[in-house]
């Protein structure tokens, strides 16, 4: 602990160590000031004056370093369930948007395999199973992930790298899963466009490019996370 440490710059330095999103960090940093309040003002009254109840205060509740890595795996734990919970619940919004343009498109699709659609490209049959078998992969990881940092704890092994790993898995799996999607939108737009529904392919599009960003995000930094 150096000698001209301040209490701001005490604090400082443990929310830079932190991971996770600003606000959970500004309030961990909010009880964490809370506490060393009280202990300074513990000191004080033990006969220490100011700068020197603020220095025993701060060697008492240790180095940043140490209290920034003992919060780690409870916010990799939030995190993860927060990124895992937003996957799981846009996943059925943006497969409906998706069914809703197909549906809504001139495409052949009523009684005809995926890749015999009008506007499919010729790798659509290996495009379509592989989306397919990464979403059902995708949504059991996220599912994993929610039941890492939830109830189910009781039963499940101490892993704290368990939830951020499976959160991030799952991310990138929804993201490759809206890759696909994008990429076989558009070679239909090059070999059909004029059998594609403007408004509901638009609107699926723009809900899977937004989540590919968000997922991809998110997946790399509960990938930090286990590290």
């Amino acid at each position: 602990m150096s000698a001209g440490r301040t209490v701001p710059s005490y604090l400082d330095e443990i929310s830079a160590r932190l991971p996770g999103s600003g606000r959970v960090r500004a309030g961990i940093v909010a009880e964490l000031h809370a506490g060393l309040l009280d202990a300074i003002d513990a000191c004080q009254a033990a006969g220490l004056v100011p700068d020197q109840a603020a220095a025993a205060a701060m060697r008492e509740f240790g180095d940043p370093a140490d209290i920034a890595a003992a919060f780690g795996p409870e916010l990799g734990a939030r995190h993860a369930r927060s990124t895992a919970l937003t996957l799981v619940t846009t996943g059925p919004v943006i497969g409906l948007l998706w069914t809703v343009a197909g549906l809504a498109s001139h495409l052949g699709i009523h009684g005809t395999a995926p890749w015999d659609w009008a506007g499919a490209p010729p790798g659509a049959p290996v495009f379509f199973p592989l989306a397919v078998v990464i979403l059902a992969v995708t949504v059991w990881a996220a599912l994993l992930a929610v039941a890492a940092t939830g109830r189910l704890t009781r039963w499940l092994p101490r892993r704290p790298r368990l939830a951020p790993a499976t959160a991030a898995f799952a991310g990138f799996g929804f993201a490759a899963v809206d890759t696909i999607m994008l990429t076989l939108l558009g070679a239909a737009l090059l070999t059909a466009p004029g059998r594609l529904a403007p408004v509901p392919v638009a609107a699926a599009a723009l809900a899977s490019l937004a989540r590919l960003t968000l997922a991809r995000r998110a997946a790399r930094r509960c990938l930090a996370l286990t590290g």
